[in-house]
């Protein structure tokens, strides 16, 4: 926990503003937020089947060895649910599902595997550079940044008012 504090500490102002479909229009204009970062929406998978059986990809992103899909519940596409990665050099992804989803994490999803931590970074204002974050039991870890973010554009913020 120790990495993910030190990475997040400077965006804990953030955690309460979330991330909000205003944030995403830059997103749905294909704008990049960073340098090297490209955006955009989820239809561009329109024939990707990672997410069958679930509410569907709620948010898609690329890192240099990943392909990561964060799939919505199915009795709410605006709440992430599950967590698929697909390793670029053909290797066993990992595929988790949610146990909790705190609404008030706003700018980043979180998925846990055992003792293993999986965070991966919103991009928005505030995380004009986001990553993937991977968090092993003895506190270390490793990062690696984001290439390509996608976000349904039909889905609420993945902060909920309930």
């Amino acid at each position: 926990m120790r990495l993910i504090k030190s990475i997040f500490q400077k965006s804990v102002a953030t955690i309460l503003v979330g991330l909000s479909l205003s944030v995403c229009a830059e997103i749905n204009g294909n704008k990049a937020i960073a340098e090297n970062l490209k955006t955009g929406l989820t239809d561009e998978l329109a024939n990707d089947k990672t997410c069958d059986g679930t509410g569907g990809i709620l948010a898609y992103a690329e890192t240099k060895d990943y392909s990561l899909y964060i799939c919505a519940d199915t009795k709410d596409i605006s709440q992430p649910r599950y967590y698929r990665s697909v390793n670029k050099n053909g290797t066993t992804g990992v595929s988790l599902t949610a146990r909790t989803y705190n609404p008030k994490q706003g700018n980043y999803f979180e998925f846990h595997n055992g003792d293993y931590v999986y965070l991966l970074q919103i991009p928005s204002e505030n995380i004009k550079n986001p990553v993937l974050v991977v968090e092993f039991p003895d506190g270390s870890g490793y990062e690696q940044k984001i290439t390509r973010f996608l976000m349904n554009g039909e889905a609420r913020s993945p902060i909920s008012n309930k």
